[in-house]
């Protein structure tokens, strides 16, 4: 019997325990999460601020409802594919009692049943509304209870402060490169960051100082959509129209040229019987779709015996690449330096998919198309030459190779021009194009050692939608650089393309390739993948980072910015494709890192043989 009231005295303590232990740790870890901005010391007492809402299901009218403000004063910012919101608010600085004096933005909410002062922080407010004690006792069915929303400000007038709450995946590096700032403004702003500073939780909340330039412009709502549609309507037309009248007039003054001026190209051809024509050699409706595709893009249309004079006819010592789809060699024509792509006549894929984007795309970072030909059971093409051939073959054995291996200034400048050349064709073409095939052997370095993205062949168009997946039919691409999605559902997003330029990043990194031999199993290889990751699950990440940076850099580097682009590496090569940044906030990162780069290689006198090269050039 006494033992029996001893246990059910115990399971009472232990009932009457774990409700107050569960509301105790609930408002430590809050209190870890979220810290109001201090305004007793500043003399600023009211500011505009933006609260960064994260949608959860609530349409456009009842967020503004929950904010009382405008739903036309939204400001529309992507996360992976969520769309939230950057909201305007009027922060003010408020004695909320409990000796705290801090910026607010305070709204009204008329409380439901079965409300939680957490729940209707996390669901509506973001989790940025700050408790301040009594709120058990006031959050009653129909009660009216204030939230206090937690904002800041700051003196400057070029800068908007952004309360925002870490979510899933996030990283100090996301964070700044979403809102268009820099890590070391946003640790200024909060002083609780661990040491750190990328070790946050999701569900804290941060204090961002935003460039007023760059927050994005209010979503336009309602009227004046039928003047939009007859502009562009108008627009189009217009512009096909323009193109029609061009296409004609070259057509007109070119076979006025062929027959009268120069009847010697159409001789050739007729002569030689080896040289054929596009249409001829493809008369399927598909191909010629294709053909017609790029017509208007006037590419030059080469001979077989131009090709053949410019290359010493594809002499051996003129081979300067070669790959599945076959030789690339050195050429002239004229006076001006080539690289000509020869391929056989079954890789007609290839050639068409090069000719499809690379006619549209027009890009100091994408390497330049001149033109074409046909012949001889092969199908060629002309593209500019680049000096300095691969970033392959500078980073890995570049003596072997004739070259001096890459400082840690041209690496971080190579990485940002590729990076530029990938967002190009992500985001600035008029159609979106995926590459497929990012390594660093597609990567081609001119004499300035700036960077230009090539090897279009595998290049597919993605309808720029919300449904952005398309399937391939097959597994393209190279081993090492390809993502989940893509070898296990053969998926092909913009994504996979920022996937494979991680990979590329830790190549610059470490100098190792992409999938090396395992030295503990030398029948099996390692994935750089692996390497990055390793990085970051060790107990000292620094340590393990220095342990496989490049050695041939002796030492010379910036830690800080090596430790950034590895985060930026382990960013971009996230198992799921929603969790990697798109490739303008990779531009905006490295952007970034090589500023910091430049300076720190300014306070060593400017000396590394790339330094000038940086500013001299384009």
């Amino acid at each position: 019997m006494l033992i029996t009231m001893v246990s059910l005295s115990h399971h009472l303590l232990v009932c009457l325990t774990l409700p107050l232990l569960a509301a105790l740790l609930a408002r430590i870890c809050k209190a870890d999460v979220i810290f109001p901005f201090n305004c007793s010391s500043q003399q600023i007492k009211k500011c505009d601020a933006m609260l960064y809402h994260i949608n959860a299901g609530l349409n456009d009218d009842q967020i503004a409802s929950f904010y009382s403000v405008d739903p036309s004063t939204f400001r529309p910012i992507s996360h992976g594919k969520n769309q939230n919101y950057l909201i305007p608010v009027t922060c003010s600085c408020e004695d909320i009692g409990n000796d705290t004096i801090a910026y607010f933005y305070d709204v009204s909410y008329t409380v439901k049943e079965h409300d939680t002062f957490q729940d209707v922080s996390t669901s509506i407010y973001s989790g940025q509304a700050l408790e301040v004690g009594d709120e058990a006792s006031s959050f009653n069915p129909g009660n009216k209870v204030p939230m206090n929303l937690i904002c800041g400000c700051m003196e400057s007038q070029s800068k908007t402060i952004v309360t925002y709450t870490v979510q899933q995946g996030d990283s100090l590096t996301s964070i700044a490169a979403q809102l268009w700032t820099n890590i070391k403004d946003i640790e200024r702003l909060n002083s609780n960051l661990t040491q750190n500073p990328d070790f946050i939780i999701s569900g804290s909340v941060l204090y961002v100082p935003m460039d007023n330039d760059r927050i994005p412009a209010p979503r336009k709502r309602g009227g004046g959509s039928k003047w939009t549609i007859l502009i562009v309507v108008l627009s189009v037309v217009a512009f096909f129209s323009t193109i029609a009248l061009l296409i004609f007039l070259i057509r007109r003054r070119k076979g006025k040229k062929m027959s009268v001026e120069d009847p010697k190209p159409l001789s050739k051809s007729m002569m030689s019987g080896r040289t054929f024509s596009l249409q001829t050699q493809f008369p399927y409706t598909k191909n010629m779709e294709d053909v017609t595709a790029f017509e208007s893009e006037i590419p030059m249309i080469y001979s077989l015996e131009e090709i053949e004079e410019a290359t010493d006819n594809f002499d051996e010592r003129k081979k300067i690449g070669s790959g599945g789809y076959g030789y690339v060699y050195h050429g002239i024509l004229g006076s001006k330096e080539v690289a000509i792509k020869k391929m056989k006549s079954n890789k007609s894929k290839e050639f068409f998919a090069e000719l499809k984007v690379l006619c549209k795309v027009h890009h100091i970072n994408v390497v330049e198309l001149l033109g074409f030909a046909s012949g001889d059971d092969h199908l060629y093409l002309v593209y500019e030459y680049v000096q300095n051939g691969s970033l392959n073959d500078h980073l890995h054995d570049p003596l072997l190779k004739g070259h001096q291996p890459l400082s840690w200034i041209a690496r971080t400048q190579i990485a940002l021009d590729a990076a530029k050349g990938i967002e190009y064709i992500h985001d600035h073409t008029k159609a979106r194009y995926v590459h497929r095939d990012i390594k660093t052997s597609n990567i081609l370095l001119d004499k300035g050692l700036r960077a230009k993205v090539g090897d279009f062949g595998l290049a597919k168009l993605v309808e720029r939608t919300n449904e952005e997946d398309l399937i391939a039919t097959r597994l393209v691409g190279t081993p090492g650089y390809l993502p989940p999605e893509s070898v296990m559902d053969l998926q092909v997003t913009p994504k996979s393309d920022v996937f494979a330029f991680g990979v590329v990043l830790a190549e610059l990194i470490t100098g190792q390739r992409a999938l090396v031999r395992d030295n503990k199993e030398p029948n099996k290889m390692r994935s750089l993948i692996t390497v990055v990751n390793n990085i970051f699950e060790d107990e000292n990440p620094e340590k393990a980072l220095e342990e496989v940076i490049d050695g041939s850099f002796r030492g010379s580097y910036p830690m800080e910015d090596v430790y950034k682009m590895t985060e930026l590496a382990m960013w971009c090569m996230s198992d799921e494709a929603v969790n990697r940044p798109e490739m303008r906030d990779v531009v905006l990162a490295l952007s970034q890192i090589v500023m910091s780069s430049v300076e720190w290689d300014a306070s060593l006198g400017g000396n590394s043989q790339v330094f000038s090269g940086i500013h001299n050039g384009r």
